[in-house]
């Protein structure tokens, strides 16, 4: 014993000192759990990197290796991956958007191949031309702005796909979801002077907010999405269904303001009706003879599928007329595939978000582009937008997963080769 203290106040001591060490020790181990976490996550973060790295790189490959001057996948010339509407987004970010009727003084001396009444670039949308614009300050041209924000925007597209779905997947697996990602049937459009990357990475943002029901934000990516490329209203829309069915259990109010998200998700449609002059500019120019198909919904995806007689593959030839069929149907049976997994997966083991919102996508935007009764062309670019839906399919086993990349695969190649010689839009 201690001299001047007593029995019990040496107790006391000790145990208070053996508290302290068990604090400390308890310490020490939430430390090193921490650390053990912070690297275990940076090497998670390091590995979703490379894989989308890889899957940009192989996707960029694919789509460029049918044509010469774009087979090495650092070749960014803008002239290269110009074609056809890049040109009217060229003219917004340098103009602003521009209508008026064909035979006025303003569009009397401009080309008119198709003898359209309306003129201008309204039919195009602002998102990726504001862009574009706003890079000017760099350094950077037109051309060149546009060129870079495809290629990142792809890239963060990816990125946002493994970050939201694939981090608790093999790498092998989850390379080939991204890969499938990245070569959904349009794939060539993600990466040439068109927004429809931007618009994938503002969507894929968007699922990723509404599994995580941050539903304010996944509003204004949409708002982002919708300013970008069309399809992203009916994207917009399979969210919308989605948030509000998944609501209804708990009464009407959760109905309503679940529903309010979903409005606001398609405030950039409403806000171009509001700012247009006249407000349905964009629905005139979009809706003139020569660029919707006629017939009644889904009748040019039939003659797309088993006559073949649409306009584009009369243009295309038989061999890549039978692949634009092909691909119009892998895209139509990835979507609906994904669809009924989800409908089956929350009849046996309830809600699965990460499954739902996706799957809501890739059906709305399919139905959206038949419903439309767009031309050929639109299973080509504008169903890329349906992209997202193929997370639902990174269970299947792996082999089958990659015979479905190499089915897309085959087809990008087939079909970017007819973008790049300007045969197919």
């Amino acid at each position: 014993m201690r001299p001047g203290f007593s029995a019990g106040q040496c107790a006391r001591s000790g145990i208070e000192q053996a508290a302290h060490e068990t604090d400390v020790s308890i310490s020490r181990s939430e430390q090193e759990a921490d650390d053990a976490r912070e690297v275990a996550a940076r090497s998670s973060i390091t590995s979703g990197l490379l894989l989308t790295v890889g899957a940009w790189l192989a996707a960029r490959v694919v789509v460029g290796v049918a044509h010469g001057p774009t087979r090495n996948p650092f070749a960014a010339r803008p002239a290269n991956w110009a074609r056809w509407d890049s040109f009217n987004y060229f003219k917004i970010a340098v103009h602003g958007r521009t209508f008026g009727r064909c035979d006025s003084a303003q569009f009397a001396a401009a080309p008119n191949p198709l003898h359209t009444t309306w003129c201008g670039t309204a039919g195009w949308l602002p998102g990726y031309p504001w862009l574009i614009r706003a890079l000017q300050p760099t350094g950077l041209d037109v051309t060149h702005a546009a060129v870079a924000i495809s290629w990142f925007a792809i890239a963060t597209a990816l990125f946002l796909v493994w970050y939201g779905w694939c981090r608790d997947l093999s790498r092998a697996r989850a390379f080939a979801v991204l890969l499938l990602f990245g070569l959904f049937p349009g794939a060539v459009y993600n990466f040439a002077v068109f927004p429809t990357s931007l618009a994938l990475a503002f969507v894929v943002g968007a699922l990723i907010a509404a599994v995580r029901e941050r539903y304010l934000l996944g509003a204004v990516l949409l708002t982002g999405a919708g300013l970008c490329y069309p399809s992203a209203w009916f994207a917009a829309i399979g969210v919308a269904v989605v948030l509000v069915a998944l609501g209804s259990p708990f009464g009407v109010g959760e109905v309503l303001r679940r529903a309010c998200y979903g409005f606001l998700g398609l405030a950039s449609l409403f806000g171009l009706v509001l700012v247009d002059r006249p407000w349905n500019a964009l629905f005139l120019m979009d809706g003139q003879r020569g660029l919707r198909a006629p017939g009644f919904p889904g009748q040019d995806f039939l003659r797309l599928v088993f006559t073949h007689s649409t306009v584009e593959q009369r243009i295309l030839g038989d061999w890549t007329a039978w692949v634009l069929a092909a691909q119009g149907l892998l895209a139509v049976g990835i979507a609906g595939a994904v669809g009924v997994l989800a409908v089956v997966a929350w009849r046996r083991h309830g809600q699965d978000v990460m499954l739902l919102y996706p799957a809501a996508v890739g059906v709305a935007v399919v139905l959206g582009v038949l419903a439309l009764n767009a031309n050929g062309g639109a299973w080509n670019r504008s169903v890329v937008l349906a992209a997202p839906t193929v997370v639902g399919l990174r269970r299947l086993p792996l082999a089958y997963l990659y015979v479905i990349v190499a089915a897309v695969g085959i087809t990008a190649v087939v079909l970017s080769s007819t973008f790049f010689d300007g045969r197919l839009v």
